[in-house]
């Protein structure tokens, strides 16, 4: 895991707050399990990632997706 030069992470408003939710999201684990956390909520403005539909991202980030799935039921 890359090391922030900084340990504060701020943000201000609802949209905002859910970029800060992934962006965090990819520091804690990686990019694929962000852009799956952005898909997997419809989360499509483009901010942080252009990844908030299942037809903007690749097999990687559908599998994870389906991960996801299988430790909610």
């Amino acid at each position: 895991m890359e090391h922030l030069d900084r340990r504060i992470i701020t943000a201000a408003g609802v949209s905002s707050g859910i970029d800060m939710a992934i962006r965090l999201v990819e520091l804690l684990v990686d990019d694929v399990a962000a852009k799956a956390a952005q898909v997997f909520i419809e989360y499509d403005p483009q901010p942080p990632f252009d990844a908030g539909h299942p037809s903007k991202v690749g097999p990687e980030v559908l599998e994870r997706i389906a991960e996801y799935a299988k430790t909610r039921s």
